[in-house]
């Protein structure tokens, strides 16, 4: 019993579920949203942005995946805790001032 006991986690059991790479709720909505337009468009310029989002749109979601395999769910939970937890350096300080802008507005040109 002195020595440690070392336990094997399997790697499925970690990793995040990804579909074709990109995650999984996106690339259905996506693959839905390009057969839709690709089957139901019914024009040939449809069916070309159809092909495109598939291709492009999918591309685009396994490189977000790359970056954070969760980053939808992480941006749906940043946008509902934005209300109740604002931006600031700590609960009891107060919100800042309005900023200024650097470039004046045109009325402030006008005189």
């Amino acid at each position: 019993m002195s020595q440690p006991r070392f336990n094997v986690i399997h790697q499925s059991l970690v990793r995040p579920i990804l579909l074709a790479g990109a995650e999984r709720p996106l690339a259905i909505a996506n693959w839905i949203t390009s057969a839709a337009l690709i089957l139901g468009g019914g024009q040939w310029y449809t069916a070309a942005l159809g092909a495109l989002l598939a291709t492009a749109g999918h591309w685009a979601l396994t490189q977000a995946a790359k970056i954070d395999p969760q980053f939808s769910r992480v941006c749906v939970r940043q946008f509902r805790y934005q209300e109740r937890y604002p931006a600031r350096a700590s609960v009891w300080v107060p919100p800042p001032a309005r900023v200024r802008p650097t470039v004046p507005t045109p009325r402030e040109m006008r005189g």
